[in-house]
């Protein structure tokens, strides 16, 4: 054992983490208010089926990694530089939002964080975005008034000002004031053991609900968190010495967040969730309790709820495996076409099963349509996939394969909020 380098403190608390779930259930459940301030009503989206079920296909994408070299780290934490902080307040600050944002904004949780997006007026994705707001929050504003609500919006970076500016272009005569203050605090990632042993240094955290999140699979759960502008590390000296993580105890590149994300299946940004062009449900907003579907009016809700009215989202963003020859440094181009190959592994003629958008490694992510790339029926007339099929994407050196992943949690997710609609408008009238 001493060969391993690992102590004897390292290996006890390496058993205690094993059996850490309800310590693991105490985190995520105030993982939405700091410092054990309660959280908001959990939605029924948000609890998973049964344990016994996830741990069937907790690790059921484990025959997908097949280059060490391009694993997602399984344990880290990394500071993220490419997001902004947007500070919304003001009187109105709430009910200006709420007109805005795909999800609903509510005051009276007020000490809470939310995924969500902005859409134009055809309900075509704007802006990804999280909505963050915590007890002492004003701080980031002296001068402002405390008494009323205060957010901060997190955006890509390369889209700050034009979120800026189309803030105030709906701004009129709301009392809000709009400010970014990235200089004064920052976001964060983190994913594994670290979720755990995150506590007093950051001023906010939320468990990432893009990603599993049930208790049972707290290995892989990944959570989110605002820390101050100055701070190096989220993680003190004292806990990144008490654990023993298989990986860095220091914080991470954030090309190992991007590879966890891809794992997952999860698009950021305007490169991967293109402004102006991608649909919501298609970039699984619905399935991460992005949006609310009761929430009143807001600017391009018409098509969003059409669209839950009907009962099927024929294409979703999934995590893909890349492979074949020289794959893992030849990632297909941002848009390129993903078709069936035929038998000996050329592109078939005909229309394209899904969008390659973004990878890294053997890990990406596309937009695919679920009932030509995989098992999962979405409508009455089902699709054309057949067990054996394979997929691929034409490249500069060629054409390289290209393997959808279905974890179960998403799987689970989407039967869980589509389900029972679907089967309502695919039940024969009689």
């Amino acid at each position: 054992m001493a060969s391993l380098g690992l102590s004897a403190k390292c290996i006890s608390h390496l058993r205690s983490l094993r059996t850490s779930r309800a310590a693991a259930a105490r985190i995520f459940s105030t993982a939405a208010a700091p410092h054990g301030e309660s959280a908001p009503r959990r939605t029924p989206l948000q609890h998973r089926h049964s344990d016994n079920h996830l741990r069937r296909h907790a690790t059921s994408d484990a025959h997908f990694i097949s280059d060490p070299r391009y694993n997602a780290t399984p344990s880290g934490f990394a500071a993220l530089p490419h997001r902004r902080l947007i500070a919304v307040s003001g009187p109105d600050a709430a009910k200006f939002l709420q007109g805005l944002l795909t999800n609903n904004v509510n005051p009276k949780h007020s000490l809470y964080a939310f995924y969500s997006a902005f859409l134009d007026a055809r309900g075509r994705v704007l802006w990804d975005v999280w909505v963050w707001s915590w007890s002492g929050i004003h701080v980031l504003e002296p001068n402002r008034d405390a008494s009323h609500w205060m957010c901060c919006i997190e955006v890509d970076e390369a889209e700050a000002e034009a979120l800026i500016k189309h803030l105030k272009r709906h701004k009129l005569r709301s009392k809000v004031q709009i400010e970014d203050v990235s200089d004064r605090c920052r976001v964060w990632a983190a994913w594994g053991t670290p979720v755990l042993h995150i506590h007093e240094e950051v001023l906010t955290r939320r468990t990432d609900p893009r990603g599993p999140s049930s208790v049972d699979m707290w290995p892989s759960v990944m959570s989110r968190y605002v820390a101050r502008a100055d701070q190096q590390t989220i993680m003190s000296g004292e806990e990144r010495s008490n654990i023993c993580l298989h990986g860095p105890s220091v914080p991470t590149n954030v090309d190992d967040y991007h590879m966890q994300r891809y794992r997952y299946g999860i698009p950021e940004g305007p490169k991967e969730i293109v402004s102006g062009s991608a649909l919501p449900m298609e970039c699984n907003l619905d399935l991460w309790s992005g949006i609310d579907f009761k929430k009143g009016c807001y600017l391009g809700q018409e098509l969003t709820i059409r669209t839950k009215h009907t009962g099927v989202v024929r294409k979703r963003i999934l995590p893909v495996e890349i492979y074949g020859a020289g794959s893992y440094n030849n990632i297909p181009e941002n848009g390129t076409d993903i078709k069936e190959l035929d038998t000996d592994g050329n592109l078939k003629k005909g229309r394209a099963t899904g969008k390659f958008i973004a990878g890294m490694g053997n890990k990406g992510i596309a937009l695919c349509r679920l009932e030509s790339m995989t098992s999962m029926k979405v409508s009455a007339e089902g699709g054309t996939w057949k067990p054996g099929m394979e997929f691929g994407c034409q490249t500069a050196s060629g054409v390289v394969r290209v393997k959808p992943v279905l974890h179960g949690w998403f799987v689970e997710n989407e039967r869980e909020m589509w389900g029972k609609n679907r089967a309502s408008i695919q039940e024969p009238s009689t």
